[in-house]
């Protein structure tokens, strides 16, 4: 599948639908510049957009991706790039969901976070004083557990 292929098969369901690039770049919230970008094989729909775009146009992404209807008997084929490509995005998207799940926990509830990892410390200190009977290994331990959050908030 090239670009090319991928756009005229967006420009055919397009207007197959009777609908302007205009039209459809205001159902999918873009720019109708983008839209003819698309068509003319210039770019591609960006992941965020392709399930919109498809649920528009009545095709599957699978459709999209090798710009030609589904045939019923036929399994499509795609390229090593496609299939690295959407590898990508997935992991991409992953990530992203972390990202937003810890920024979500942060942001929602800091009182909770912040007396987790207090109690947390804490409880290393204690471990730590008890085994070690030692206040120097004590201390240690409980800022080497404070070093672990700070890691973990700038790792994810």
């Amino acid at each position: 599948m090239s670009q090319q292929e991928m756009g005229r098969f967006i420009a055919e369901k397009r207007r197959a639908k009777n609908l302007t690039q205009e039209q459809l770049a205001e159902l999918l919230g873009v720019s109708n510049k983008t839209i003819s970008k698309w068509e003319t094989g210039k770019s591609m729909p960006d992941y965020s957009v392709v399930e919109s775009l498809c649920k528009e146009l009545n095709i599957t992404i699978a459709e999209l991706l090798t710009g030609k209807e589904k045939d019923s008997e036929s399994i499509p084929e795609y390229t090593k790039e496609q299939v690295e490509l959407l590898l990508y995005k997935v992991e991409q998207m992953e990530n992203e969901k972390k990202r937003r799940t810890i920024m979500h926990f942060d942001m929602s509830s800091g009182k909770t976070i912040e007396a987790g990892i207090t109690t947390g410390s804490v409880l290393a200190m204690i471990i730590s004083y008890a085994h070690w009977q030692s206040i120097g290994w004590a201390i240690l331990h409980g800022l080497m557990s404070w070093g672990y959050v700070i890691y973990y908030l700038i790792r994810y």
